[in-house]
């Protein structure tokens, strides 16, 4: 008898604990329901976005990072967000950090947002969001550089290979046939580099001229002297190079900065991407040749257009690709 009531005190202990724990993990949920709910009328602009005529709650997700090309994205969509009766929280993760992105994703799901917009990498499964964003009531519209596979019903963004093709265009034009071209791509690699758009881009490109070829290619990594880093590596490996392409602002920064510290300035014909006023700058002194240029502030005008009219019962507008411009530097202007 003894040993029976025990059974049952700790049954009842256990059973206790459990739904302590139980009422624990719907309580925390809840309250970051309620913070996704209350950092919608929040000030600031890494919050929300205060308007007394806001109509709708418009949740964006982004990674935290150094590359322009999310900086003026987010300067899309905030241009046009109070016109538009929008209230924004703009929630940052870190780049690697998917988990983060997809926890921020749910919560505006169950939070009943009114939209959402988010950034898309190429192997992100946006179809899959797409339609749990439905499901929920919830306008979706996906933001990135490539194009994801699958049916999109709304995906903005500008391709990596047409950013590839006028950056070869260039080189090409300018080295003809004796380019040797080393090339510096993003982190997150898909098989290789064959496999990478802007890779083929570029090798499309200089197909035209008998002679050119890719020579090299690194990886960047995350952090500021990422770009020094790679463009050194490629520089004394291979000394035969006498162009180097940048995929995104950053890298296009550090290269730059070892051509001034190797005296290689006009020697090595430097194409970067995105723009920033360091990067001008350099365009500006000729150490820069030029630099294609992902409009992605257009991305952000777009995407909150969309939002707009979609939330207004208008169809999905499927893929839209936003051009990218060439800026030459120096003379070049």
């Amino acid at each position: 008898m003894i040993y029976w009531h025990q059974m049952r005190k700790a049954a009842w202990i256990l059973a206790t604990l459990f739904g302590l724990v139980f009422i624990g993990a719907t309580i925390l949920n809840a309250e970051l329901v309620a913070k996704s709910r209350s950092a919608l009328t929040a000030a600031g602009l890494a919050g929300s976005l205060p308007s007394p005529e806001a109509r709708f709650h418009l949740l964006v997700i982004l990674p935290d990072s150094d590359d322009a090309f999310f900086a003026k994205l987010l300067e899309g969509i905030l241009s046009g967000a109070q016109d538009a009766g929008v209230a924004m929280q703009v929630e940052r993760y870190p780049a690697a950090d998917t988990e983060e992105a997809e926890r921020w994703f749910d919560i505006g799901l169950r939070s009943r947002v009114d939209g959402l917009i988010m950034y898309a990498a190429r192997g992100d499964d946006v179809a899959q969001r797409a339609s749990l964003a439905k499901a929920a009531g919830v306008v979706f519209v996906a933001v990135g550089k490539d194009a994801p596979a699958g049916p999109l019903p709304c995906f903005i963004g500008s391709g990596s290979l047409l950013q590839g093709y006028q950056g070869g265009g260039i080189i090409a034009g300018s080295l003809k046939g004796a380019a040797r071209i080393g090339l510096i791509l993003p982190s997150g690699r898909i098989d290789g580099s064959d496999e990478n758009y802007l890779y083929k881009g570029v090798e499309a490109s200089i197909s035209m001229f008998r002679g050119a070829r890719i020579v090299a290619t690194a990886w960047s990594e995350p952090g500021l002297l990422s770009g020094e880093g790679a463009a050194a590596a490629l520089i004394r490996s291979h000394p035969d190079i006498n162009a180097i392409f940048c995929a995104n602002s950053r890298d296009s920064l550090g290269a730059a900065q070892v051509l001034v510290d190797q005296n290689l300035v006009g020697r090595i014909l430097l194409v970067g991407a995105d723009e920033t006023p360091e990067l001008l700058r350099y365009l500006d002194k000729g150490v820069i040749a030029a630099s294609v240029v992902r409009n992605s502030r257009r991305i952000g005008e777009e995407a909150l257009g969309s939002f707009s009219r979609m939330k207004a019962g208008g169809p999905d507008p499927g893929i839209i690709e936003v051009d990218s411009v060439a800026r030459l530097g120096g003379a070049k202007k």
